[in-house]
């Protein structure tokens, strides 16, 4: 074996949750300490359930009990619930002597539709059209409309996408881009679209390359494994690559479990039923891996292309042939001065032969050909100049063939399992123990010692098929809640549980238990599709409530975290939604889906910016935008004077708020009244009072304009400036 001795795993940062999250003041000091403290060791010993512990019963825990159907409350003289989410809502309220809110102002309510389905606003004539909407259910015809509009899919992407960490580069210092990772993104865009399965979307990401069929769609997905940081020019092959398996491991723990992994890879975790071995036999799952960027296309496709390529390789063997023996002798001596670099057990395993390798010592060679293909051709750079004249003669003699050669098929980062052995996988510090097989979570499991059954593939493992089919069972009680309180949370700001990657014992209780475990049980044995899931919740007369309550003091003083859902929450706009909408109500939105990211200066919508985790888009990052260096359930929402500089002063602003102008000034003949009252529709989904349309006129036609029969040009820019500016455009009630 060249693997040598192994190193101790090093620890990402914790999360600080003990004293609150606060974490201990660094001025306590001895007695203090233990003071600080107190709370901490409480919880620790109240919880009689750390996996040490034989007598704990940590596993009884909501979390972990099996989902049930509970029944759906009857309040008496109950005219205001719509379906069962309302009687369960209505019910707790009723107990908590708490009223519903009345329901919102009806243009109010299809802007906040709009926003929370495809998360850019109506146009003036999308909102005559419902409100001329004359069938029996106008409501829930706009719903069905927009779910099955594809911006649905852009939007809801999003939301996964910071979960999964998604970025276009690679981090660390060198930061390099990943020209390829779109395809991921435009996956997720897809499968959200299709509605497709959760299980089937949960498979796909984790295990496509295994999964049966001619979709490359399948492969594409597990671009979800290649999403975390990297850095092709980190010479400890072994510490790198470990990072890359722990970050998988707990990135897989908080997205699909709900649960924080990463406080098992040291040692048994302190507050839930996770010992040790679980972390490691979970990153077991995922221990073959193997990157890789190919081709990803159709067997047909493929076919087609490898018989024009054959065609291409025979037109030009002898001139490719000049140029590889002419070439030779440069690579070879770039191979050796990148392999040189590395230490001299990592250097053994990328010169054993690849059938000897196992899967660590393929993976350790990897990252060696990474480097070398990464750096360029570097190689070239020391050729003779009599050498560079010939290579250029063949080269343009080889171009020639050019119409022959066929078009590269697409290429996406993707994974597979090493073909030979697969190492073992090995807690570090226990050196004599055995290795750790693959393994479900134990606390779920009727029998720890069984270990799960792993399908038999033809190409590979088939560790990661198993992990995914238990994660995706209708029976998992982790998983199926933890989708559907992250859809809900989407809609109402909060979930029923407010900590939505965390499950376990440090995060929170759900707030309406039986709810969850009605919509639980309701998810799944509907097939598992969120577009039902999205209408049963903007159907409900608990989503449709006003953000004004009319006992708002008395019910706050109750109720002071607005956690029982007597009232909708506004909320600001998420980044990419403020980008978006600005350019779409200035007439400049690219509605093309899908594709290469672009500059941040094309005018596409913010999921299609290319988003570099060190060079962020300023005025996405500014509000909030997920950055892609760790998984993201819940953003931040942060109010900053960097934010008011960016939309005041901002040269974008600025720009959007010229053409939205213009779009005005097109409307001028009809009426600088029809012009300006558009204009508020577009930006604030409502018609002008009689007040604000008196000030606006006021305002474009100032006393002292030349010509009083024209809206003043620069008033009129100002005018929409205020429009972008003010919070009835920034925010959703």
């Amino acid at each position: 074996m060249c693997r040598g001795t192994p190193e101790v795993i090093k620890m990402r940062p914790g999360r600080s949750r003990g004293n609150g999250g606060k974490g201990i003041d660094a001025r306590v000091t001895g007695r203090g300490v233990l003071l600080a403290m107190l709370p901490v060791l409480g919880a620790v010993q109240a919880l009689a359930g750390a996996p040490g512990n034989p007598n704990g019963h940590a596993e009884d825990w909501w979390a972990f009990e099996p989902v049930t159907r509970p029944a759906v409350p009857v309040s008496a003289g109950d005219n205001w619930s719509r379906n069962p989410i309302d009687r369960f809502v209505l019910a707790r309220l009723r107990a908590e002597g708490l009223t519903p809110a009345p329901r919102a102002e009806e243009a109010i309510l299809v802007r906040r539709l709009y926003f929370d389905l495809i998360g850019l606003p109506p146009t003036p004539e999308e909102l005559d059209a419902y409100f001329n909407n004359a069938s029996a259910d106008p409501w829930a015809a706009l719903v069905d409309r927009l779910l099955a509009d594809p911006r649905y899919g852009e939007h809801w992407a999003r939301f996964w996408l910071d979960l999964v960490r998604y970025a276009e580069s690679d981090g660390w210092n060198k930061d390099s881009y990943r020209p390829n990772a779109w395809r991921y993104r435009d996956y997720v865009v897809d499968a959200f679209n299709d509605d497709k399965p959760y299980p089937a979307f949960v498979r796909e990401q984790i295990a496509g390359d295994e999964m049966p069929g001619d979709d490359p769609a399948q492969e594409i997905a597990t671009g979800f494994l290649r999403l975390g940081i990297y850095e092709y020019n980190q010479r400890d092959a072994r510490s790198h690559w470990n990072d890359i398996m722990n970050e998988i491991t707990d990135v897989t723990g908080d997205v699909f479990f709900g649960l924080s992994m990463s406080c098992s890879r040291c040692h048994n975790h302190k507050f839930d039923p996770i010992p040790q071995t679980d972390y490691f036999s979970l990153r077991a799952f995922f221990e073959p891996l193997v990157w890789t960027d190919r081709a990803t296309a159709t067997d047909a496709d493929r076919a087609a292309w490898q018989a024009q390529q054959e065609n291409w390789e025979q037109a030009t063997a002898g001139i490719r042939a000049e140029i590889d023996a002419l070439c030779k002798p440069y690579y070879e001596k770039k191979w050796a001065s990148t392999v040189d670099k590395f230490p001299l057990d990592i250097q053994a395993c990328f010169n054993k032969p690849e059938a000897e390798r196992d899967s660590w010592e393929q993976q350790m060679a990897y990252l060696v050909e990474r480097q070398f293909y990464e750096e360029g051709t570097p190689a070239l750079k020391t050729m003779s100049e009599e050498d560079k004249v010939t290579l250029e003669a063949l080269e343009a003699r080889l171009a020639e063939y050019d119409a022959v050669k066929p078009k590269p098929l697409p290429e996406a980062m993707v994974v597979r399992d090493f073909a030979g052995e697969a190492a073992p996988t090995r807690i570090p510090g226990r050196r004599d123990a055995p290795p750790v097989p693959p393994r479900f979570l134990t606390v779920f499991a009727s029998d720890p010692a069984s270990p799960p059954e792993i399908p038999k593939l033809p190409a590979s493992t088939g560790r990661r098929t198993a992990l995914a089919k238990w994660i995706g069972r209708d029976d998992n009680p982790l998983t199926t809640r933890l989708i559907v309180n992250r859809i809900w949370q989407q809609h109402f700001g909060q979930g029923i549980v407010a900590s939505p990657s965390d499950f376990g014992h440090l995060g929170q209780r759900p707030t309406h238990p039986e709810l969850l475990d009605w919509l639980t049980t309701d998810f799944v044995e509907h097939g598992w599709r969120m577009k039902r899931l999205h209408r049963q919740i903007v159907l409900s007369a608990t989503w449709r409530q006003s953000a004004a309550h009319p006992e708002a003091d008395m019910q706050l003083a109750k109720d002071p975290g607005e956690t029982l859902l007597w009232r909708a929450r506004a909320r600001r706009l998420r980044a990419e939604e403020i980008r978006d909408a600005m350019l779409y109500v200035s007439g400049e939105l690219d509605s093309s889906i899908g594709g290469p990211s672009v500059k941040s200066t094309v005018p596409r919508r913010g999921l299609y910016v290319i988003s570099k985790r060190n060079a962020p888009d300023p005025l996405l990052y500014a509000f909030d935008g997920a950055t892609g260096l760790t998984s993201v359930a819940q953003r931040l929402d942060t109010v900053t004077p960097t934010q008011s500089l960016l939309m005041i002063n901002g040269d974008y602003t600025l720009l959007l708020a010229r053409k939205l102008g213009g779009r005005m000034r097109r409307l001028e003949a009809q009426g600088a009244d029809v012009a300006l009252s558009y204009g508020f529709r577009l930006a604030w989904g409502r018609a002008p009072t009689a007040t604000e349309l008196e000030r606006a006129l006021a305002y474009v036609f100032p006393e002292d304009a030349e010509d009083k029969t024209k809206m003043d040009s620069n008033h009129l820019i100002d005018f929409s400036h205020v429009l972008l500016n003010a919070n009835e455009f920034l925010h959703v009630q």
